[in-house]
């Protein structure tokens, strides 16, 4: 405990790891060309499911065609999104080892309360939340924000 005050602590956490998937993500991935995969294969899914009613071999060799150009296209995308985890994945499972051994017993009281789903899948609102489902609301929120400043930053 640094601050004395766990859930400014946690929340200063959880706002530097978004930062930090903001960021690996900026590296790592390249929106644009996700994007651009993603128009192309609803264009390609479109034009297969024209084709797919017709018996000629042409247009069944078009089909196999579009959907190994698919397959090609999917992969890309899965490899750029698999490296994002790899990278980050460490990063996360190493904070939150550190919170858990840090805040492990510790309780945080809320002045409003919030939902919150226990191991045995019991449901409860409640003003007292342990680290985990602090770190996991603030996470969410701040986020959301980054998210949404991000893409004000970028027009």
């Amino acid at each position: 405990m640094f601050l004395e005050n766990i859930m400014l602590e946690i929340t200063l956490v959880s706002l530097a790891m978004v930062l930090v998937s903001q960021i690996l993500q900026k590296k790592l991935l390249d929106k644009k060309k996700m994007k651009a995969n993603q128009e192309k294969m609803k264009e390609q899914q479109k034009r297969i499911k024209e084709l797919s009613g017709k018996e000629d071999k042409k247009s069944k060799d078009e089909v196999e065609k579009l959907q190994g150009e698919m397959l090609e296209l999917m992969n890309d995308s899965m490899r750029g999104t698999m490296k994002h985890m790899i990278v980050s994945f460490p990063i996360f499972i190493g904070v939150f080892w550190f919170l858990g051994a840090t805040y492990g017993g510790e309780w945080i009281n809320l002045p409003f309360s919030l939902p919150v789903v226990h191991r045995d899948f019991s449901f409860e609102i409640t003003s007292t939340l342990g680290w985990l489902w602090w770190y996991i609301y603030s996470s969410l929120t701040l986020g959301i924000i980054a998210n949404f400043a991000m893409k004000k930053f970028e027009k």
